[in-house]
């Protein structure tokens, strides 16, 4: 299933792997996203792979699902995604995680 450019490909506790329709081809926005992601409480490693537009994320859900955790989480696609409700995106992807 998609939302607004982005697509799970995998989910298993623990890991998440997504399609990012805006990694695709773009270094500097995958150094990006994997710095900000990484610097959330609760995900533990980040791989974007910009050649496939595709990222791959492992995390430990007590604490992402931590409050602060999950403000950070909103936070961080309203920077890197201005255009999506971050809310609506973050409520979506609690569903894979």
């Amino acid at each position: 299933m998609e939302f607004a450019g982005i697509e799970v490909i995998q989910s298993q506790p623990g890991e998440v792997n997504l399609a990012v329709s805006r990694l695709k081809g773009d270094h500097e926005f995958a150094a990006e996203f994997k710095a900000r992601f990484s610097a959330i409480n609760g995900i533990n490693q980040v791989e974007p792979d910009p050649i496939r537009g595709e990222v791959m994320v492992l995390y430990n859900k007590k604490e992402l699902t931590s409050m602060s955790s999950l403000l950070a989480l909103k936070d961080t696609f309203s920077h890197l995604f201005p255009e999506i409700d971050a809310f609506r995106l973050a409520t979506w992807l609690s569903r894979y995680i």
